[in-house]
């Protein structure tokens, strides 16, 4: 069984609305799409993560055509469920029948970002994966980071990182800072990243206790 996983790039005319507001919104982070159910008649029920202000997020819902009921649930971290109800979006209609075929399926989490990306997994076989990647709208870029025999326990980690935390972790990683013995400084990954050397620190410390803590909750 293969599995691809990918980061795919929405335009203007696939973007999901909730997704857009997020993307100029510095109020909300990124919402990680964690379980979803499509079987319904004429509507979805989906369950988010959510990385920023509920009153932000519950605007956001509140302006996209087809969003109808939604629950929050907060969390000791900052981060909080939102159990939504929606009609399928107009944009979405296409990436899904793209996706939805016999032989491969998309396996949560599925990971929205400001920068307007996705990040999600494939899974199934060479013969229908291909095509359905090939069928995904034309405006959309798309970047491939791994494909392999699929192992679910690295798709049940999801570290919670923000998008300037896993830039910092990335710069650190190829700094050497991570290494034993240590190669490089925090100095190094601060001139990466372009910022003051207490910035790359914090936004280090930061990651570190979020995938600490995550590890933690695993392990529960």
């Amino acid at each position: 069984m293969k599995y691809v996983r990918l980061r795919v790039t929405f335009s203007a005319e696939t973007i999901n609305p909730v997704h857009e507001a997020i993307c100029e919104s510095s109020r909300v982070e990124r919402d990680v799409l964690l379980y979803e159910d499509r079987s319904g008649s004429g509507r979805n029920t989906l369950l988010y993560r959510v990385d920023g202000d509920p009153d932000a997020f519950t605007g956001m819902l509140e302006a996209a055509p087809g969003v109808r009921e939604w629950e929050f649930t907060s969390t000791k971290d900052g981060t909080f469920y939102a159990f939504v109800e929606e009609e399928t979006p107009d944009g979405d209609e296409e990436i899904l029948e793209a996706l939805s075929r016999t032989g491969i399926m998309t396996v949560p989490p599925i990971e929205f970002a400001a920068d307007r990306t996705a990040t999600f997994t494939l899974i199934g076989t060479s013969g229908a994966i291909r095509p359905a990647l090939e069928e995904l709208p034309d405006e959309m870029g798309m970047d491939v980071i791994r494909v392999g025999e699929y192992d679910r326990r690295r798709e049940l980690f999801d570290s919670g990182l923000t998008g300037r935390q896993r830039e910092a972790v990335a710069a650190a990683v190829d700094a050497g800072y991570y290494d034993s013995p240590r190669r490089g400084s925090i100095d190094d990954v601060a001139r990466t990243l372009d910022v003051a050397a207490s910035t790359a620190a914090e936004h280090l410390r930061k990651a570190e206790s979020r995938v600490m803590a995550t590890v933690l909750d695993i392990d529960d």
